[in-house]
């Protein structure tokens, strides 16, 4: 990481930094059961493609901290600016998730069910420390 991104991120609190270590780690424990209920329902491809679908959401979620790192960085930081670097990030994402559910039917769907439940993830453990920290 540069020097500059390095002090942006030092003005981001630290409440506010989603570590992406727990969300990997419970994506992968979902991604491996997913694997077995697929497979011992005969559509293991579906379980593989929900996997790629919770990486995706993985790789989501790390550009977007870098994004948002590189703009408050810059000398004039909006939101615009974050949406603008959004833009081309979540249209790869879907060109990547809507090609393989096309090309790879039925089975390719698993991507967007992947996609949905690291959402879920990622949501669940950002939140809940929140919350129970609102609660003290």
């Amino acid at each position: 990481m540069s020097a500059a991104m390095q002090a942006a991120a030092a003005k981001v609190p630290a409440a506010i930094v989603v570590n992406l270590r727990k969300p990997i780690l419970i994506a992968a424990g979902v991604g491996v059961v997913g694997l077995l209920v697929t497979a011992l329902l005969g559509h293991i491809m579906m379980g593989a493609f929900g996997i790629v679908g919770l990486g995706l959401g993985v790789l989501n979620t790390r550009l977007l901290q870098k994004s948002v790192v590189k703009v408050i960085a810059s000398d004039n930081p909006t939101k615009m600016a974050v949406g603008r670097t959004s833009v081309p990030r979540l249209l790869l994402i879907t060109a990547v998730a809507f090609g393989i559910a096309i090309f790879v039917r039925p089975d390719g769907l698993g991507v967007f069910f992947g996609l949905a439940v690291f959402q879920v993830i990622i949501v669940g453990t950002t939140v809940m420390p929140v919350m129970k920290e609102r609660r003290k």
